[in-house]
């Protein structure tokens, strides 16, 4: 940055390597990173030999990340700018995330046609017990609790339903980590997850949809059907 350029050859540190490995992560680090000793990094730099741009930490299982970046803030009085991994990595982990999210409504969309079959399933049934809904009401069972058996069992195939493929679901996530049954290329399996929040999410849809889908169906159950 001093002066003007006369020869090319001369406006950089040059040194003579001979590469020991490859490493292939993604298309934007493979194009942007060499990894170099330390000492030979400071030397083309001209750093001084105390002097980096960056230390990266690696912490026990545990550690309270955000305890130790205010340590290391007060250590060196909040002149420092600390990044976990995904705040290092955001461009990719914000893909992640939208790749989740667009898979989480393709499988609600999924689950939404489903669960127009539970619907149909249950109109089904009413029809085929109008004589015994009859009889019930001639006996001074009002209709709303007529509904409530059939929004009932609704809501018990899909409790069942939802439980049955979380746990598989929950099965081939644990065989994936432990096991690597899908490989993403010969060496990288394909990352998964357990995460409860998640599983949460998962099984709030299924119930407020399933519920939401019975109560619809059980709606059929009206005076006018059983006169």
């Amino acid at each position: 940055g001093k002066g003007a350029i006369n020869n090319a050859e001369q406006a950089f540190n040059k040194t003579a390597l001979l590469p020991v490995g490859v490493y292939a992560v993604s298309e934007e680090l493979d194009e942007k990173y060499v990894f170099a000793d330390l000492n030979l990094a400071q030397e083309l730099l001209e750093f001084k030999p105390n002097q980096v741009t960056g230390i990266e930490f690696k912490f026990k299982p545990g550690a309270d990340e955000s305890a130790i970046s205010e340590e290391l803030q007060n250590i060196f009085n909040h002149k420092l700018t600390i990044k976990n991994r995904a705040q290092l990595n955001d461009s990719l982990y914000k893909m992640l995330n939208t790749e989740q999210t667009a898979l989480y409504l393709i499988f609600t969309l999924v689950i939404v046609l489903t669960l127009f079959t539970l619907a149909g399933a249950i109109i089904m049934l009413i029809i085929d017990k109008k004589s015994n809904l009859t009889t019930l009401y001639n006996l001074g069972v009002e209709v709303k609790n007529l509904r409530k058996i059939f929004l009932f069992q609704g809501s018990i195939l899909t409790v069942t339903g939802g439980l049955i493929g979380l746990i598989l679901g929950i099965i081939i996530v644990l065989l994936q980590q432990n096991y690597q049954l899908v490989m993403v290329t010969p060496s990288m399996p394909y990352p998964v997850i357990f995460n409860i929040e998640n599983l949460i999410i998962v099984l709030a849809t299924i119930f407020s949809l399933g519920f939401i889908s019975s109560l619809i169906a059980s709606s059929r159950v009206t005076k006018k059907l059983l006169d």
